[in-house]
């Protein structure tokens, strides 16, 4: 991760214009297991803008235990490409890299603000802290299950990744359990 970039500017995807004036957009890297970093340090090195969150994690063995960072989501990172623009085929063939997610032979951007959410959820060492996007109080929109599409409170978040939203529901408000994975915020 580029950790002056973070510091400077929590939106690195926002700063700047690159390769003719089209905006880079951030794409995901998937990467062989346990390589995330390897990968990161080798698309830096090719002067491609990465971002690899990372979590900390215990790791106990032969009776010692550590806390040691990794990467949030394993066998994947983020590179900021201008598609149209930027020759993104050396990606493929990057040391520690298995491909780039693509769809009818382009590289597949992210939605706008999910990359820069975590972006700006993420303190200078890397360390990713998704506690800090869901807060008490945010209303929240229900995505995927029986109550797709409904508004809600956010009540309650969870240390297990469930949370707790308050739907109104017959001018009552009930309280539902969900993943986190099936809500997004309103802004």
């Amino acid at each position: 991760m580029l950790h002056t970039d973070l510091c400077n500017n929590r939106f690195p995807e926002l700063a700047e214009k690159s390769h003719g004036g089209e905006a880079a957009r951030w794409c995901v890297v998937q990467t062989h297991q346990h390589s995330e970093s390897l990968a990161e340090r080798h698309l830096l090195s090719q002067n491609f803008r990465t971002y690899l969150p990372k979590r900390k994690r215990t790791v106990r063995h032969a009776r010692r235990v550590r806390t040691v960072s990794s990467a949030y989501f394993d066998c994947y990172l983020f590179v900021s490409l201008a598609v149209h623009q930027q020759s993104w085929y050396p990606i493929n063939s990057t040391v520690g890299v298995r491909k780039l997610v693509m769809s009818k032979g382009m590289p597949i951007p992210a939605p706008y603000g999910v990359v820069e959410s975590l972006i700006s959820a993420t303190d200078d060492d890397g360390i990713l802290h998704p506690d800090i996007l869901l807060r008490p109080g945010q209303t929240i929109r229900i995505i995927d299950g029986p109550f797709s599409d409904q508004l809600g409170i956010l009540d309650h978040v969870g240390s297990a990744g469930a949370v707790r939203i308050l739907l109104d529901i017959m001018n009552r408000s009930i309280p539902i359990t969900i993943d986190r994975d099936k809500l997004s915020i309103v802004s």
